[in-house]
């Protein structure tokens, strides 16, 4: 035999042995009655590569023959022809990719590795939606294409969690490129599902495969954060569908809270308090569960679950604030727990910089509106928070309770007059009860709290402090030398 063919043989051979064909594993169902609250965060969180049914790597980008591991796929796309299969397989390699990714950040590969890893999986993830632009007709005419849409779902909801969890395992200076693909990710998600399923039947297929989609008992909060982020990358229409699913989600969610005891309750405070993700879009979705448990039937358990909800929102809100002076974003503090009983609180987001602004409480226009001034002919609308502020001047929950209330929309988003007062931020010198002494800062909003003390002047705060240690006989700390803060 030709040496040179021999040697083409041997490639070939080594390329599709790395490569590593491999068909969905089953896993075995957990028993999620009695877990710990790590093993519920541990379950949702940590995504394994069985879970999306391909084998652990072996070899990874950084090892030398990680391009032998690539030959071998460039291989096994050329020879495959079939357009659903070709989708599957890119599909599989996007798996693939990311889970190397994981790898490498868990073992703490350098910046530039990194951002490599993840470039390579987003190419993968344009390279689905080629394929899948080429597979005819939709899930409801191609049978092949319908199986391949289901555990395209259930794998694009993993593929978010693993994205979600790495954003907390980086430094600063590569979370921009996560966060990045993350955003691109879930763009794909989107057109991929549009593009395979029917407006009509999308609601149907996602609460489907969602309910596949092994995991805790609080796996509902995630899946919820995944359709928050879904809902802003598709049409008006498919937005719809997605919120008919959040509220499925979200009232599987109240009812499986509603029955667990008060010590299962506090493990779903832990939990929300542990998980990764994006700390807004959560407080969003807490938001919602509250509605829902607000309509529930008043028993000692709802009760309870309500005063765990009001517990959550505050460590929410505590969450954001601590993450303010690492997005390099002026400070404030959070408010004290109860902030907002009735209301809706909405943290808004300078349009400049992108930065958190202190927490609002908004009272939505359809609480106080009579039943019978609901607009003729009006159906029941989602408990959703999707705010609109109509030309009325007054917040509405979502754009269909102000079709109700027979108001016409004038923008997305509160109206102005309910969050403006929050951006003004003042420079002042401060001390509270577990610092006595002053140092200086911006405080933004309502940071008022129990115990805080401000000034305009670095004497008048030295002169009161001065007075209060007196009065508890406490020597005070640094009345000479005064600890600045950095100006924000």
């Amino acid at each position: 035999m030709n040496k040179s063919i021999k040697i083409t043989i041997a490639i070939l051979f080594l390329s599709f042995s790395l490569a590593g064909i491999v068909f969905a594993q089953e896993t075995a169902p957990t028993n999620t009655a009695n877990q710990t609250v790590n093993e519920s965060v541990n379950q949702d969180e940590n995504i394994q590569a069985k879970n999306l049914g391909i084998s652990e790597p072996t070899v990874l980008p950084n090892n030398p023959l990680y391009f032998f591991k690539n030959l071998g796929r460039n291989i096994q796309s050329i020879l495959t022809l079939d357009s659903v299969k070709k989708a599957e397989l890119k599909e599989k390699f996007a798996n693939e990719k990311l889970i190397e990714a994981k790898k490498l950040i868990e073992t703490g590969a350098n910046k530039q590795m990194v951002e490599k890893v993840i470039n390579n999986y987003q190419k993968e993830m344009t390279q689905v939606q080629k394929a899948v632009e080429k597979i005819k007709g939709t899930a409801e005419t191609n049978i092949q294409a319908g199986k391949f849409l289901d555990k395209f779902i259930q794998q694009q909801n993993l593929q978010q969690q693993i994205l979600q969890k790495l954003e907390t395992q980086v430094p600063t200076s590569t979370l921009e490129k996560i966060k990045e693909a993350r955003e691109q990710h879930l763009e794909n998600f989107a057109q991929v599902m549009t593009k395979l399923e029917n407006k009509e039947k999308i609601q149907e297929r996602l609460e489907k495969n969602l309910e596949e989609v092994k995991g805790s008992n609080f796996n509902d909060f995630k899946n919820l954060e995944i359709l928050k982020g879904l809902e802003t990358k598709v049409s008006t229409t498919v937005k719809e569908a997605i919120q008919k699913v959040q509220e499925t989600s979200l009232n599987r969610l109240q009812e499986k809270l509603g029955a667990m005891s008060p010590e299962e309750q506090e493990k779903f405070k832990e939990y929300l308090d542990k998980i990764g993700g994006d700390k807004e879009k959560q407080m969003e979705i807490l938001q919602n569960l509250k509605t829902t448990v607000n309509s529930a039937t008043a028993t000692a358990k709802i009760l309870k679950l309500k005063e765990k909800l009001e517990q959550t929102e505050t460590k929410i809100i505590q969450k954001i604030e601590s993450k303010l002076e690492k997005a390099n974003c002026p400070p404030w503090v959070a408010p004290a727990e109860g902030f907002c009983k009735e209301g809706k609180t909405y943290i808004p987001k300078d349009p400049d910089t992108g930065c958190p602004l202190p927490p609002k409480c908004i009272m939505p226009a359809e609480t106080n509106i009579p039943k019978t001034q609901i607009a003729p002919g009006t159906s029941a609308c989602i408990a959703l928070w999707d705010p609109v502020c109509g030309k009325n001047g007054k917040t509405y929950s979502n754009a269909c309770y102000a079709k109700n209330a027979g108001i016409e929309i004038d923008h997305t988003g509160p109206c102005k007059e309910n969050i403006e007062s929050v951006a003004e931020c003042n420079l002042l010198w401060w001390y509270d009860k577990k610092h006595n002494y002053c140092q200086q800062k911006k405080f933004c909003g309502a940071f008022m709290y129990l115990g805080l003390q401000t000034f305009k002047t670095q004497e008048e705060c030295q002169s009161a402090l001065k007075n209060a240690l007196l009065q508890k006989s406490i020597t005070p700390q640094n009345t000479e030398t005064i600890n600045t803060a950095p100006t924000q």
